[in-house]
């Protein structure tokens, strides 16, 4: 799990003044927005006993914790003592991290990192689809999973199991082309090719106008980011029938995966559509999970040589290496001595206020060393 990188928490319809808790590497983070509507993010374990933020409320634009009362700012400082009196001090410890959030394609995004604000990576733009209502059809989903992060990503980009795993590849041949793999800054991109032929039944009322144009081949464009751990999948069939299959995997901790996932069509654009094509959607997830929450190890090999790679599985290599070059950078959780400290004291991700100095009651997770 890479620290230093966006992740995306929460679907920001879901976070209003009521506290809400989000489970993200394996910490526990409190998200609430202040009075003026900004969202804040902040380590849910009080400072004081180890109250659970999450679980008290909003008070003066701050979350109260529902032990003691101890009333915390956007920025995670501790602004009322009741037990002390409103006139007394606060101590300089009396603090939780804070983390920068941004609200982008209806998700609430949490830099967890330290990094300042000029060294941060940004967020790729991957998705100019969103908000052309009049174009696209958009439908969201969200989704939890029992399978690493990483794991979940490498599938969304395997080929070679769509006519084995899903109910929607059986027409595919076993045997895939192979195509070049496009490194980026923040991952890899493949673009892919299928011949095809459009037909008098793949041509309705839904689609004439795109299955008029002139394809004499279908175009598929699969984009992997490091930066946000967001995947997408643009499709232009031949048949006019186009899509856009975007995903972010948030990890929970190292063994249980989040996915928040987007669908744009150009078809069935009514209302009344939506349900069935979610329900289509959930169905080839459901066909996933149930060979990838199987495989073992549970987490990625630690080393290329535990697993064999052959020559159509490209893209997942390309994306392993990418996540590990990243990892290197930005800082990698050392998630076996986490756990091996975890039942006598909190451990909470570095926020950019450690930066500045200062003590501090909660310690931070272990990293892995850089090579």
């Amino acid at each position: 799990m890479i620290i230093n990188n966006w992740y995306a928490a929460a679907a920001s319809s879901a976070v209003g003044a009521e506290p809400l808790q989000v489970r993200m590497l394996g910490c526990a983070f409190v998200l609430f927005r202040d009075t003026a509507g900004e969202v804040a993010c902040l380590s849910d374990v009080c400072c004081h006993r180890g109250g659970s933020l999450s679980h008290g409320k909003r008070v003066n634009g701050c979350v109260q914790c529902p032990y003691h009362g101890w009333e915390y700012g956007t920025d995670g400082r501790v602004r009322l003592v009741p037990a002390l009196g409103a006139d007394a001090k606060i101590p300089a410890r009396a603090r939780v991290d804070s983390y920068p959030v941004q609200e982008r394609w209806g998700f609430v995004w949490a830099f967890l990192g330290d990094l300042p604000e000029g060294e941060r990576p940004e967020l790729p733009d991957l998705l100019p689809e969103f908000g052309y209502q009049d174009t696209w059809r958009m439908t969201s989903m969200q989704r939890d999973w029992t399978v690493n992060w990483a794991r979940l990503k490498e599938n969304l980009a395997d080929a070679s199991h769509l006519f084995l795993v899903h109910s929607f590849g059986r027409h595919l041949p076993a045997k895939i082309d192979i195509f070049d793999i496009e490194e980026t800054d923040w991952g890899v991109r493949v673009p892919q090719t299928y011949a095809a032929k459009p037909t008098d039944e793949s041509r309705t009322s839904v689609n004439a106008p795109q299955a008029a144009e002139t394809r004499t081949q279908s175009e598929v464009l699969i984009e992997l980011s490091v930066i946000g751990l967001m995947q997408k999948n643009s499709q232009k069939m031949v048949s006019g029938y186009d899509q856009v299959i975007w995903n972010a995997c948030t990890p929970i901790d190292a063994t249980h995966t989040r996915h928040f996932n987007l669908h744009f069509r150009n078809f069935l654009p009514e209302a009344a559509s939506d349900a069935d094509m979610l329900k289509t959607i959930d169905w080839g997830f459901d066909e996933d999970a149930a060979v990838i929450e199987h495989v073992r190890p549970a987490l990625t090999p630690v080393s290329q040589t535990g697993e064999l790679f052959v020559e159509t599985d490209g893209p997942e290599k390309a994306y392993r290496d990418k996540v590990a070059r990243i990892g290197q950078r930005l800082g990698v959780i050392d998630w076996r001595r986490m756990q091996d400290l975890g039942p006598d004291r909190v451990q909470v991700i570095p926020s950019p206020a450690r930066a500045e100095g200062g003590s501090w009651v909660h310690e931070t997770v272990p990293l892995v060393a850089k090579a």
